[in-house]
């Protein structure tokens, strides 16, 4: 946490010394409903979770009447899943023994770096639209796990999860201007997937989370 502090610091002090050029910031929470999928034939994905996600984002605008921008930002994203493993026999996982067949709740924390093309239409009764496609890079800063038999209970996970995670994403919303340089902003944004997110060698498989998040904003 005191690295993310210290990141956010760092950023809003960039995002300041660029005050001079078209850019707008906003902070940001998205309550989020979170699925895992896995490629491997003896675990299927189960219960969707919830999580969220906030931080600060920026705009900078290519153009003064904000018509393209690119969006990036520094985030704190809660997201997870739950993978039931039906094997042939016991495996290991967190340092202990599970039975072969389990089922295993994710709960993961990244720092969200996002990085993507915004466009926005004119202003229509102090409403304009929005649509945006990009990436986001992740680094793992928690991992909690917890299996249905009890022998995992929110434990540690780390040495399961993956230091990188990799996700694209695709959304639209609106902006809703509330007069001076202040608007609330509110979109859906679809994130999936793109690389493993997992180590347990007890498995040969690809297991991706996506998620489907509800943005709100205020920019200034």
């Amino acid at each position: 946490m005191k690295r993310f502090i210290l990141s956010f610091l760092l950023l809003t002090l960039v995002f300041a010394g660029f005050g001079q050029k078209h850019i707008r910031l906003s902070f940001t929470g998205s309550p989020s409903v979170n699925w895992m999928g896995t490629n491997n034939t003896v675990a299927d994905r189960e219960k969707s979770i919830l999580g969220y996600d906030f931080g600060l984002n920026g705009d900078f605008y290519f153009s003064e009447d904000e018509r393209y921008s690119l969006l990036t930002g520094l985030l704190i994203t809660n997201i997870g899943g739950e993978i039931a493993y039906r094997g042939n026999s016991d495996f290991s996982f967190a340092g202990v023994t599970l039975p072969a067949v389990s089922k295993i709740k994710y709960r993961l924390r990244y720092v969200e770096i996002p990085l993507a093309i915004k466009l926005k239409t004119d202003h229509f009764q102090r409403t304009s639209y929005w649509g945006l496609f990009g990436l986001s890079t992740m680094l793992n800063i928690e991992s909690k796990g917890t299996s249905d038999n009890g022998l995992l209970k929110k434990s540690s996970i780390n040495d399961e999860i993956g230091l990188l995670n990799l996700a694209m994403n695709v959304g639209i919303g609106l902006d809703y201007d509330l007069g001076g340089s202040n608007s609330v902003s509110t979109g859906i944004i679809f994130q999936n997937g793109l690389i493993d997110v997992t180590t347990n060698n007890a498995f040969s498989d690809k297991t991706i989370i996506n998620s489907l998040k509800l943005k709100i904003g205020l920019i200034f």
